[in-house]
């Protein structure tokens, strides 16, 4: 079921009145458009030509023909007050659809996979994949975006990892700010990602934060695993729902042979490091 805390995204029963079209306009097709986000596929009723092609471009790398796992979510730009999400423009209608998928998806998966607030990167040969931990708004979509052309793309958002330390991917549309106020909701593709067709599994856990005044290298610490817990649980969704949640936690943790902590400025310079963990996974 869709989550209650998604209901009506970006409407106020207080402050918008219920919609009615107006007499002789007809209400706009609905089109149909399956999205797949951690393995779940969520389909997306979306009102009118041109919101529904818009939604089909920032989502494209998602997209799949397979059956619904979900009850749909109503998309519309400012309209039916029962629309699910909505907003004044397709800009806004795409800016509020992607925390309404991730949202759906993460509580789907509540129980099953350790969720993390994180960006993943795989070596598109052999599926090895490096995480970097962060809080949101704090740059790992800008660090995604950089390294995303070295390696493949699994996410900007969330990255699901299964008892086995399979990495689930997500390749969501990435927020850029462009112009104005609401980021733009662009397609992994679109901005030349790369993207892998194999499995993928975790090889190395970062716990990263940007600091402007760094210096030119990354500072790599290693972590002692009860204060990679103590970093990455503040960043795990719905970890209470989990079995042994600290255990799942710590599984990650030793299944790659520690966290460490990584200093940063500027995202360009993680690449070494990454490559160097994804190479060494491969050997």
């Amino acid at each position: 079921m869709l989550p209650s805390a998604l209901h009506r995204v970006g409407q106020s029963a207080h402050h918008r009145p219920a919609f009615a079209y107006p007499r002789g306009v007809s209400e706009p097709e609905v089109t149909r458009i399956c999205v797949e986000a951690l393995g779940v596929v969520i389909p997306l009723d979306v009102r009118g030509p041109d919101l529904a092609s818009a939604v089909g471009q920032a989502w494209q790398d998602c997209r799949t023909t397979s059956p619904p796992d979900q009850t749909a979510i109503s998309v519309a730009v400012d309209g039916p007050a029962d629309a699910d999400v909505s907003g004044l423009d397709i800009a806004e209608v795409l800016h509020r659809l992607s925390p309404a998928v991730t949202h759906a998806a993460i509580a789907a998966r509540a129980g099953e996979l350790v969720m993390l607030h994180a960006a993943g990167l795989a070596d598109p040969d052999t599926g090895a994949t490096a995480i970097l931990v962060a809080p949101s708004g704090t740059g790992k979509t800008t660090a995604a975006r950089t390294l995303g052309t070295h390696f493949a793309y699994l996410t900007d958002e969330t990255a699901g990892i299964d008892r086995d330390g399979t990495m689930i991917p997500y390749a969501k549309p990435l927020s850029i700010i462009r112009t104005g106020h609401v980021k733009d909701q662009v397609a992994p593709s679109e901005l030349g990602l790369r993207t892998v067709e194999r499995p993928c599994h975790v090889a190395g856990l970062f716990i990263v934060s940007r600091d402007a005044q760094h210096g030119a290298e990354p500072a790599v610490a290693p972590l002692e695993t009860i204060d990679a817990l103590a970093a990455m649980a503040p960043e795990a969704s719905f970890l209470g729902q989990l079995d042994h949640p600290l255990h799942r936690l710590a599984d990650v943790v030793h299944r790659v042979g520690g966290a460490h902590r990584v200093t940063y400025s500027e995202a360009h310079t993680l690449e070494p490091m990454v490559r160097s963990l994804l190479e060494k996974a491969a050997r």
